[in-house]
């Protein structure tokens, strides 16, 4: 009998286990790197640091981890590309937050922004909907995949200018339910006008949820202007 890890220590020689945030190599057992851990530490922003540039918005309350640059970016499109390490971690790191600014046994299942049907198919995961269940696992409450629903489209959101997301999220419908006196939490990759979580907020609260609270690994923040200084 292999000892304990002894498996999975072996199979690290040939494939070894990478960071998704540099792709450099570390222990089977880890997810990403401690210089891409301290470079993301230093990239910590709060909730409030995104919603203070912005209107008000329909949910309840939100979290969120990182500026979304540098390594943080790195590890989004790492997630996007269906690898699990910065998941995993993100998710970890969420669900250790949400904890604290909000009851878990209080939220009735976690659900996430859908991918059109066609591209899961071809993709053969939803990155939004890997987050979603790793924090729902995590936080030992349900998940929740059938609510929401994205139109095909040829588009992709992060190509359009901030004015035209929020044309582009009506993309998003609701497939059916009750959802009278629920409390949900919406979650996705980034936040970056609200466009896409706003949409679908709507259409949670339109099926009767009380409650929304979301969670995003990453938000993008207005950089100061320079020359805001000098008036």
């Amino acid at each position: 009998m292999l000892y304990p890890n002894l498996k999975m220590r072996l199979l690290d020689l040939p494939y070894p286990n990478r960071c998704d945030c540099c792709y450099a190599k570390i222990p089977y057992d880890q997810q990403i790197c401690k210089e891409c851990l301290d470079a993301l530490l230093a990239l910590r922003i709060r909730y409030a640091d995104w919603a203070a540039d912005q209107s008000a918005q329909p949910w309840d309350g939100g979290t969120v981890l990182f500026s979304y640059k540098d390594v943080a970016r790195n590890g989004i499109i790492a997630m996007k590309e269906g690898d699990r390490g910065f998941a995993n971690f993100a998710a970890e790191q969420l669900a250790l937050l949400i904890r604290t600014e909000c009851a878990p046994e209080s939220i009735s299942f976690v659900t996430w922004v859908p991918v059109a049907r066609r591209r899961r198919r071809t993709q053969g995961y939803a990155h939004a909907e890997n987050l979603g269940r790793a924090i729902a696992k995590a936080l030992d409450i349900p998940a929740r995949g059938d609510l929401l629903t994205e139109q095909q489209t040829s588009l992709r959101q992060h190509e359009l200018p901030a004015e035209a997301r929020s044309v582009y999220a009506q993309r998003f419908r609701f497939c059916g339910g009750n959802l009278e006196g629920k409390r949900i939490l919406l979650v996705d990759d980034v936040l970056t006008t609200g466009s896409t979580l706003r949409r679908c907020t709507d259409l949670l609260r339109d099926a009767g949820a009380e409650w929304i609270y979301i969670a995003t690994v990453c938000a993008r923040i207005r950089e100061p202007n320079p020359a805001d200084s000098n008036i």
